[in-house]
Order: structure tokens, then sequence, then C-alpha cells
């Protein structure tokens, strides 16, 4: 059940994401770069190409930002991974009306994935979705047909 949840909780959230860097330090490659900090964002999945190492396109529908800073490794990935999920379960309930009413756009049949950043300025796809759809127009939900 609470896979379920976290799962459906994904729709309404989105996070951007780094690539995975292979140390175990917080401080990036170039001293020159400010560290990126775990942030999440929930795209639509018309907004980027599954499989893809591109960015997602546009705006996210929901964004949170995570005050610690982690590791910046697959470890770190995965606590920022888990810590967005935290984040966004609350608004489960809710994931409908929020997720259209951020949008800057209708969309019909779209999928909401959970994508992180972490240390590096660049979008993670964590391949997690709450599985259903979401149809918007206008800013508010409707039933998909």
């Amino acid at each position: 059940m609470y896979l379920g949840l976290v799962m459906m909780a994904l729709c309404i959230s989105y996070s951007y994401a780094g690539k995975n860097n292979t140390g175990t330090n917080i401080i990036p490659s170039n001293p020159s770069e400010e560290p990126i900090g775990c942030v999440c964002a929930v795209f639509l999945s018309g907004q980027f190409t599954k499989g893809s190492k591109e960015q997602p396109k546009g705006y996210p529908a929901f964004l949170h930002e995570h005050p610690d800073s982690l590791p910046c490794n697959t470890f770190g990935n995965k606590l920022c991974t888990s810590k967005c999920l935290e984040a966004i379960v609350k608004h489960l309930p809710n994931s409908p009306t929020i997720l259209c009413a951020s949008l800057d756009r209708d969309c019909h049949k779209e999928r909401a994935y959970l994508f992180i950043k972490n240390c590096k300025d660049e979008w993670i796809n964590t391949n997690l979705s709450a599985g259903r759809e979401y149809c918007c127009k206008d800013g508010s939900p409707y039933k998909c047909n």
C-alpha cells in the first residue's frame, strides 16, 4: 500500500536531479561550480522522451528543494529520491487538482514522473510514476476517456 501511495505521489511532483557522480564527496569536481542540493520535480510524459538522456522541456508541475546536501554518488541520488517521495506523499489526495493548476498547458492522458537533481544541475529521471494518467483543461482536471 505504501508503495502505491508513493507511486501516486510521484504524479503530483517533479524533481530536478544531476547525473551520478562516482565520487563520494559533496563538492563538485569543478570548484568554480556551486554544488546543487537535492531538488525534486514532477514532469509530465509529454515533456520528455522516455529512455532518452535529453533534459525535460518546460517547467515542472511540482518543484521541491531539500535543504540538506547529499553525497554526489548513486547512494546520494537514491537518498534524494527517497526524500522527494516523503515530501510529495502528503499531496497525493489532491494530485489532479495540484498538477493541473500548476501546468501552463492542457494535457490528455499524460503520466507524471519524478525527476531529481543532486549535485549537478541536470535532471535525472527516476522512472517513478504513480501509474495513472492525467487530463487537464484550462487548469482543471477532468476524467480521461
